[in-house]
């Protein structure tokens, strides 16, 4: 079998040696094979050939860790197929399964027992399984909220939440919104101040596109209107072209055009409500077209576009004023998640163990600046070096 031919592109993310190196790309658009073909050009190399045991190569699954190694097993012996003779590919053969290939929880988790000693930590450290850190994760909830209903009376924010979450009767929704929330923040470098930022955004905000909620939905509408926009004129360009289409269609869709352009130049929540497009008018209608294919894809266009901007448009039913207020009114209950949410991390001394002995926190209970080492094939002993740095 063939090997397969790399893009320009692909070609120089394997030969590039210029320092860190980013390669951003779909799924499925052959960022496995540049991988592999970037350790081969190291293992390879005719003036310093590197050893695969050298590199620290991360994946996210065991199974796309397994299947990486068979990857590189499978360039390796194809290598010495055309190279039989070459006892350095032997040997990397040999060494491959001494290489650090392996899933991020399992390459902290080796780095963890290593330096167990100098880090107070047991030896056999190990990762929770997901019975383990499901109960982790209720207990330190029952904690949470205990200490929070012993206060609840002091803190007029935290009333509000559980009253407007529980709707008076009982509060079942309290930790799943508290969960969903947490899972959101601890996606962040620094959750807490990530929390912080959303809670006041709202409370600042002059107009509701102001809010990065309402920022997020005003710019995604005027995107798609403008991309609308420039089908439209792709159909006008179709009309125009049909002497039997020009009259009875391209003034209709010159207007269609007109409106989507207003709303794509819309900034504040109020002059979105106000070139809301609710109505596409009706194409003159013409009998037997010269062109039925063109006349019905110009139908198309203008069908996907209204149906699609309509969609987009829902969120802006409610007036900003209400909004506003909406705002206002729940401002405390807001607050009362995120100060719930401040605590929702695990309990741990200062040597990480939990409230389960023997059971150790790592990851995202504690804020720090590294927090996951990306998938990529790089000088294994200088990333290890910067995470014991870490670690230490």
């Amino acid at each position: 079998m063939a090997d397969e031919q790399l893009t320009l592109a692909q070609q120089a993310a394997v030969d590039n040696r210029g320092g860190p190196l980013l390669v951003s790309a779909a799924a499925g658009s052959g960022k496995t094979k540049v991988l592999v073909d970037r350790l081969m050009a190291y293992l390879t190399d005719p003036r310093h050939p590197a050893n695969v045991d050298e590199f620290l190569i991360i994946t996210y699954t065991k199974a796309a860790a397994s299947e990486l190694r068979g990857k590189i097993a499978a360039a390796l012996t194809q290598r010495l197929s055309r190279e039989p003779g070459n006892r350095h590919l032997q040997r990397q053969l040999q060494r491959l399964y001494l290489a650090k290939i392996s899933t991020v929880h399992a390459f902290c988790a080796d780095l963890l027992r290593e330096y167990a000693f100098p880090l107070g930590l047991p030896p056999d450290a190990r990762v929770a399984d997901e019975g383990e850190a499901v109960a982790l994760r209720e207990a330190a909830m029952e904690t949470v909220l205990q200490a929070a209903y012993a206060r609840i009376g002091q803190s007029p924010a935290l009333q509000a939440f559980v009253d407007t979450q529980g709707f008076g009767r009982d509060d079942r929704a309290v930790p799943e919104i508290i969960l969903a929330v947490y899972e959101s923040a601890r996606c962040h470098v620094q959750p807490e101040a990530w929390l912080r930022r959303w809670t006041q955004a709202g409370q600042e905000a002059q107009d509701v596109a102001e809010t990065p909620w309402g920022a997020f939905l005003a710019e995604q509408l005027r995107q798609y209107a403008r991309a609308q926009a420039e089908n439209l004129e792709k159909a006008y360009g179709l009309a125009m072209g049909q002497p039997d289409l020009k009259e009875k269609y391209a003034p209709t869709l010159l207007e269609n055009r007109r409106q989507l352009l207003a709303l794509a130049e819309s900034r504040t929540w109020g002059e979105i409500q106000e070139n809301r497009i609710s109505d596409f008018g009706r194409l003159k209608v013409v009998r037997n077209p010269e062109d039925p294919e063109v006349a019905g894809r110009i139908k198309a266009l203008r069908k996907a576009a209204y149906d699609g901007v309509k969609a987009r448009q829902r969120p802006f039913a409610t007036s900003p004023d209400k909004l506003l207020a909406d705002m206002a009114d729940t401002a405390p209950a807001v607050q009362g998640l995120v100060e719930l949410d401040a605590q929702g991390y695990v309990v741990t001394d200062r040597s990480q163990q939990t409230s389960v002995e023997g059971v150790y926190a790592a990851g995202d209970v504690c804020v720090k600046n590294l927090r996951q080492v990306a998938t990529a094939v790089g000088d294994g002993a200088a990333a290890a070096t910067e995470l014991e740095k870490h670690a230490a």
